[in-house]
Protein backbone atom coordinates (compact mmCIF):
# COMPACT_ATOMS: atom_id res chain seq x y z
CA UNK A 1 0.00 0.00 0.00
CA UNK A 2 0.96 3.88 -0.96
CA UNK A 3 1.56 5.85 2.27
CA UNK A 4 -0.32 8.93 2.43
CA UNK A 5 2.78 11.28 2.13
CA UNK A 6 4.13 9.42 -1.07
CA UNK A 7 0.51 10.19 -2.41
CA UNK A 8 0.71 13.66 -1.02
CA UNK A 9 4.28 14.30 -2.73
CA UNK A 10 3.53 12.88 -6.06
CA UNK A 11 0.60 15.56 -6.30
CA UNK A 12 2.60 18.32 -5.46
CA UNK A 13 5.27 17.42 -8.33
CA UNK A 14 2.66 16.67 -11.12
CA UNK A 15 1.13 20.36 -10.30
CA UNK A 16 4.13 21.81 -10.09
CA UNK A 17 5.54 20.03 -13.32
CA UNK A 18 2.25 20.87 -15.10
CA UNK A 19 2.32 24.07 -14.27
CA UNK A 20 5.68 24.60 -15.42
CA UNK A 21 5.07 23.17 -18.85
CA UNK A 22 1.99 25.19 -19.43
CA UNK A 23 3.80 28.49 -18.61
CA UNK A 24 6.51 27.22 -20.70
CA UNK A 25 3.94 26.62 -23.38
CA UNK A 26 2.53 29.87 -23.03
CA UNK A 27 5.87 31.48 -23.84
CA UNK A 28 6.50 30.16 -27.13
CA UNK A 29 2.92 29.83 -28.24
CA UNK A 30 -0.39 31.17 -26.92
CA UNK A 31 -0.33 33.26 -24.05
CA UNK A 32 -3.27 31.80 -22.58
CA UNK A 33 -1.13 28.71 -21.32
CA UNK A 34 0.20 31.35 -19.08
CA UNK A 35 -2.34 31.79 -17.38
CA UNK A 36 -3.74 28.31 -16.97
CA UNK A 37 -0.13 27.47 -15.52
CA UNK A 38 -0.87 29.99 -12.81
CA UNK A 39 -4.11 28.80 -12.02
CA UNK A 40 -2.39 24.91 -12.02
CA UNK A 41 -0.35 26.23 -9.70
CA UNK A 42 -2.03 28.11 -7.09
CA UNK A 43 -4.78 25.10 -7.11
CA UNK A 44 -1.91 22.61 -6.26
CA UNK A 45 -2.05 23.51 -2.53
CA UNK A 46 -5.77 23.12 -2.32
CA UNK A 47 -5.69 19.79 -4.24
CA UNK A 48 -3.12 19.15 -1.75
CA UNK A 49 -5.26 20.22 1.51
CA UNK A 50 -8.60 18.25 0.01
CA UNK A 51 -6.76 15.09 -0.38
CA UNK A 52 -5.18 14.98 2.88
CA UNK A 53 -8.83 15.97 4.71
CA UNK A 54 -9.81 12.56 2.61
CA UNK A 55 -6.59 10.57 4.20
CA UNK A 56 -8.03 12.27 7.41
CA UNK A 57 -11.23 11.27 7.33
CA UNK A 58 -11.01 7.73 5.74
CA UNK A 59 -8.30 7.06 8.98
CA UNK A 60 -11.19 8.04 10.78
CA UNK A 61 -8.92 10.90 12.20
CA UNK A 62 -11.71 13.82 13.14
CA UNK A 63 -9.23 16.22 14.78
CA UNK A 64 -7.00 16.82 11.37
CA UNK A 65 -9.62 16.43 9.09
CA UNK A 66 -11.69 19.51 10.55
CA UNK A 67 -8.24 21.40 10.43
CA UNK A 68 -7.93 20.12 7.15
CA UNK A 69 -12.02 21.65 5.95
CA UNK A 70 -11.08 24.78 8.02
CA UNK A 71 -8.02 25.40 5.99
CA UNK A 72 -9.56 24.64 2.77
CA UNK A 73 -12.31 27.30 3.86
CA UNK A 74 -9.33 29.93 4.48
CA UNK A 75 -7.76 29.14 1.09
CA UNK A 76 -11.10 29.28 -0.91
CA UNK A 77 -12.10 32.82 0.73
CA UNK A 78 -8.73 34.13 0.13
CA UNK A 79 -9.40 33.26 -3.57
CA UNK A 80 -12.53 35.30 -3.97
CA UNK A 81 -11.29 38.18 -1.93
CA UNK A 82 -7.94 38.12 -4.11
Amino acid sequence: MVSIETTLSWVLRTGVLLSASLMLLGFFTIPTFLWMGVIVLAATPLIRVIMSGLFFLIEGNRLFFIIAMYVILILVISIFII
